[in-house]
């Protein structure tokens, strides 16, 4: 049996509605109203509503063979105090107004929901102390009743996602979807009950539902990942899905199961975390197809990556191959922020924060020009909300505008002003890729950079303690549990002091692994937005004999190749060549497909930069034409720069190639793709190399009508092949959507004379 209807049938989930603020619990109601109870109330602004925080008027039919018509009126009572229980002598103004709605006949029913606990014997009281005063009906919702309806409907809590961080979330699901979510999302609970669901929020289901995959894009601390977050536990929650964060396209396709279509991937960063990774996206461009798979069948995906990294990528990703990274994109623009959601935000990190309340009467009246700041950030919400963040902060207009807009100065102050044991657990974290194991276990490396900084092995875990959820956190994962930043703005941060300290950027090259290292540093002047450490070219010679300590297999090679193809500034490249000369052979003589090989890429960079030598342009023009008809590939005629590389006569040769090599043995190579083809393979992913190569070739000969006829005859017989195979290999889709998110009565006039922070210090 589910286990959130045991629990509602002994009693009921208890959720803190207390901390929600008058305003989240005024739209927590309305949508109650319309999505549970079936009824969509006008709503009136907070302060000119007459007594009627809803209306509605006509006929309501509550439960079978109950039908109630009239007028109606909805009032929302609301309590910071926990455990508050409701009385008549605290409705007494309701009471008033309520004897005055009657008499002007705007209140024949009477709808009372409250945080308050309410008993049978109150509930009686209630409705008699209404209907002396002309209310035919009254129904009271109290806080028992209120949790219920958030129990029992999954639809409600998607709709108002804010409330999985308000209770126990092992009672709020089922027992299947608690184990799989525990791992990944409990951790991001608190995080949670700040959550306000946001119209990118909304679009983001919307594009879900609809094509079942969703790119969001945006700044950093945007809300990203949150937004991910909250998305991957609806789906847990309402459809059972299995929800999976995985960091690659290798990762994807190991998890992936063709037979279970309700899961849920979430891919953080896709393409670097700080800064632009190639080899990531390569590796979707070949996945890409089995993604595509995986969505057919049911799947659901979520893409992150800030918007700058995103945008060097996608000159080098296979949009043809993934229309969905068009299609399916949600871009979350601060700017966009609407006044009142910046305004909960605001409120939610206070009221869900550590400050005392002094704190937070003080900064009150200047929380309303902190949402309106242009440059206001759903982070610069979380740090205002945290003592770690706010200890010099001093409340003034003056110092309030600069914190909110100059972030990252405030944030290194606070980094620089942290003990050393502090600096040295934020070091680990740093040098470990931005995730260090839990339990710590210090290699000789660790031991001796915290040494150096000044911090200790015995202090290590209460530092770690000391800066939990705020500087820090412990995240719960597939693979077990580790140490990472709170927010990535402050790895972004510690990454800037490592860069001003020599000291530190020592210790950072000595004792960071390498496949972490060559993902973070760019050496000389080289324009890489995000980069974390910038190397001068006095510790040049540090970082070559890195290089040469990675194994030289495939997986080796193409890490070094792509380290010296987007990280590396000329003056670097030239000193590592003088003493790598048998790089040039390698890189001449690539494998298929140039698209995906490392080798291209980094001899298209050296060629750009005129170091490489005429002899090995002339082997990989040679290589390029065997490629193109053996394989065959075509990237010669789509990879970036390529065209710009190749002379007209060198592509012309290559063509003439195809036209006389490839073409007249066109029968001969789709049969062989065929003899080859594996019954556990997806019929397009196996074959979409073959049909981009000819797509491309037709495209290229589209005047020779007789060759683009061939080319036309032979992709029309794999589209034959494809729909033989898949009608073998498939069985029915699995469809699960309704990700639709209608209006409801929540929503109110930014006008409105009550300020949201009214309660905030109570």
């Amino acid at each position: 049996m589910n286990k959130a209807r045991v629990v509602a049938q002994s009693g009921f989930v208890s959720y803190e509605l207390h901390t929600l603020g008058w305003k989240a619990f005024q739209d927590l109601c309305g949508t109650i109203l319309s999505e549970v109870l079936g009824q969509t109330f006008q709503t009136f602004s907070p302060g000119k509503d007459g007594g009627r925080d809803g209306a509605f008027r006509g006929t309501w039919k509550t439960q079978p063979g109950i039908d109630l018509s009239g007028s109606f009126t909805a009032q929302c009572k609301f309590t910071t105090s926990k455990g508050s229980n409701l009385s008549i002598p605290i409705l007494a103004d309701d009471i008033k107004k309520a004897h005055s709605l009657s008499k002007k006949g705007l209140s024949d029913n009477y709808i009372l929901m409250t945080n308050c606990n309410a008993t049978g014997s109150t509930d009686e009281k209630v409705r008699e102390a209404f209907a002396a005063v002309g209310i035919q009906n009254c129904l009271l919702l109290g806080h028992e009743k209120i949790s219920q309806f958030i129990t029992e409907s999954p639809r409600l809590r998607r709709l108002v996602p804010r409330v999985y961080g308000l209770g126990d979330l092992s009672q709020i699901l089922d027992e299947r979807s608690y184990a799989q979510a525990e791992q990944l999302l409990v951790s991001l609970q608190d995080d949670l009950a700040k959550f306000v669901p946001t119209e990118a929020y909304r679009k983001s289901a919307k594009a879900l539902s609809r094509h079942g995959f969703v790119l969001l894009l945006g700044e950093p601390a945007s809300g990203k990942s949150i937004i991910a977050a909250t998305l991957a536990l609806s789906a847990a929650d309402e459809w059972q899905c299995t929800t999976l964060k995985v960091d690659t396209a290798a990762s994807f396709k190991e998890h992936w199961n063709p037979h279970d279509p309700r899961q849920f991937f979430w891919v953080d960063d896709a393409f670097g975390a700080t800064q632009y990774q190639a080899e990531l996206a390569q590796e979707w461009n070949r996945k890409f197809p089995e993604l595509h798979a995986a969505i057919k069948k049911g799947a659901r995906v979520v893409f992150t990556s800030r918007d700058y990294i995103y945008r060097k990528a996608k000159h080098d990703l296979k949009s043809s191959a993934f229309p969905l990274l068009r299609e399916s994109q949600v871009i979350i623009n601060i700017q966009d922020l609407s006044g009142p959601e910046k305004q909960e935000i605001l409120y939610n990190h206070l009221k869900r924060g550590d400050q005392a309340k002094p704190f937070k009467k003080t900064i009150k009246p200047f929380l309303e020009d902190i949402a309106a700041n242009p440059q206001f950030q759903p982070e610069i919400a979380r740090r205002l909300g945290t003592q770690t963040f706010t200890k010099k902060l001093g409340l003034s207009s003056a110092e309030l505008k600069s914190f909110v807009e100059k972030p990252e100065e405030f944030l290194l102050s606070v980094i620089e002003g942290l003990g050393e044991e502090e600096q040295s657990a934020l070091a680990l974290i740093f040098m470990h890729g931005g995730m260090l194991e839990s339990p710590i276990v210090l290699s000789v490396e660790d031991m001796e950079a915290i040494t150096r900084i000044g911090g200790t092995e015995n202090g290590l875990g209460k530092a770690m303690i000391s800066m939990r959820d705020s500087l820090v956190k412990l995240e719960h994962g597939s693979d077990g549990k580790a140490w990472v930043f709170k927010h990535p703005t402050i790895g972004d941060a510690f990454a800037g002091l490592v860069a001003k300290n020599d000291e530190l950027l020592d210790i950072y090259l000595q004792g960071t692994k390498t496949d972490k290292l060559v993902h973070e540093v760019v050496c000389g002047k080289i324009a890489l937005e995000g980069a974390k450490v910038i190397i001068p070219s006095s510790r040049y010679n540090m970082i070559i004999s890195r290089l040469d300590g990675i194994p030289r297999n495939w997986e080796g090679k193409r890490m070094v190749d792509l380290f010296l193809t987007h990280r590396c500034a000329r003056d670097f490249l030239k000193i590592y060549l003088k003493s790598h000369q048998d790089l040039f052979d390698r890189i001449s003589c690539p494998g298929s497909y140039l698209y995906a090989v490392s080798e291209s890429t980094l001899l298209l960079r050296l060629e750009k930069e005129k170091l490489l030598p005429a002899e090995h342009r002339s082997r990989f023009v040679s290589r390029i034409k065997e490629l193109a008809v053996e394989t065959p590939d075509a990237g010669f005629l789509t990879i970036k720069g390529m065209r710009t590389f190749l002379t007209k006569e060198e592509i012309d040769e290559i063509l003439s190639a195809v036209r006389e090599e490839l073409v007249p043995q066109l029968d001969d190579v789709i049969d062989n793709w065929r003899d080859n083809y594996q019954s556990n393979e997806d019929p397009d992913t196996y074959f979409d190399e073959l049909v981009d190569a000819l797509k491309a070739y037709k495209s290229e000969l589209e005047l020779d009508e007789t060759i683009a006829g061939q080319l036309e005859a032979a992709l029309e017989q794999i589209d034959t092949i494809i729909d033989e195979l898949r009608v073998a290999r498939e069985g029915p889709e699995d469809e699960w959507r309704d990700y639709s998110f209608p209006s409801t009565a929540a929503k109110s006039d930014n006008k409105s004379v009550r300020s949201i922070f009214d309660d905030l210090d109570e």
